[in-house]
């Protein structure tokens, strides 16, 4: 801030001088007011003095515009890098997860006892770096609070369905484990009748509990992540539209089930609790 207005000033100044010069030499009338050394140091001296300083102030204006310009322009290109990494990385976490819900929990949707038909998901995310903070000064140029709040969401809900599904592999092996211990090979062979007596109310509902818990949270991730990347091309197309600048977006025509709510299990906990009871009860 401080040099555009010193060089306002400076320019300001010598626009007077010369236009005092313009007046002596238009104005003898004027002129006669002054004393004739003044005047002719004024015009001799000064004027190509004050000539060589406005050049010099002119080509630093100059310079000071071009950087101003060439700044601009690393800006522009660094934000829409940033949106479009950002975008990119919001899209590598979708994906997974859209993987994950479509191939290790969609088949075993229908299936009467989910909680065990579910096998063991990766626990390891593939996206383990984070967002790019930068996003914030970029949302918040444009108005967009609400983005940021969103991104952050999905990156923690994104991570949460990994400690869920961590979780839920220890509970799941502690289940088989004990399945194992009385001797029985083949535990899909039995009812759930069956499995109650084997490994006791506790387990199951332990791992009933625990399963319909991680796809809560994966189907929060996925629904996150899908308004966060919505919100992203929003910030694109609000601060670029008309430059040409590309949104990054999903291509869920022939997959959007794996992106809406899961529907609800067979049995809700009271309803599974008193079935196996029951089956004990005879």
């Amino acid at each position: 801030m401080l040099f555009p207005l010193v060089m306002g000033v400076l320019i300001g100044a010598f626009l007077i001088f010369f236009v005092f010069l313009a007046v002596l030499a238009f104005a003898p009338d004027i002129a006669q007011m002054i004393n004739p050394s003044v005047v002719d140091i004024l015009k001799n001296v000064g004027g190509p003095v004050a000539a060589g300083f406005g050049g010099a102030i002119a080509g630093a204006v100059c310079s000071y515009v071009f950087q101003k310009k060439n700044e601009k322009e690393r800006e522009t290109k660094a934000d829409i890098s940033t949106i479009h990494k950002t975008s990119v990385h919001l899209l590598m976490q979708l994906n997974e997860l859209y993987s994950i819900k479509k191939h290790n929990i969609f088949p075993s949707l229908g299936h009467q006892a989910r909680f065990l038909d579910i096998s063991k998901i990766p626990s390891n995310p593939s996206v383990t770096d984070r967002v790019d903070p930068r996003i914030i000064d970029i949302a918040l140029s444009v108005k967009e609070v609400g983005v940021i709040d969103t991104i952050y969401l999905a990156e923690a809900r994104y991570r949460a369905c990994f400690e869920n599904f961590t979780n839920r592999n220890s509970s799941l092996d502690e289940y088989r484990a004990s399945v194992k211990a009385v001797g029985v090979c083949r535990e899909g062979g039995h009812s759930l009748h069956d499995l109650y007596e084997i490994v006791g109310e506790g387990q199951l509902i332990a791992l009933y509990v625990m399963t319909e818990q991680m796809i809560e949270v994966l189907d929060e991730a996925l629904q996150t992540l899908s308004e966060a990347m919505a919100l992203v091309n929003q910030i694109v197309d609000k601060k670029y539209k008309g430059f040409g600048v590309l949104s990054l977006k999903m291509d869920l025509n022939s997959g959007e089930e794996y992106l809406t709510k899961t529907v609800a299990p067979f049995f809700d906990i009271e309803g599974l609790r008193a079935y196996l009871r029951r089956g004990k009860n005879g």
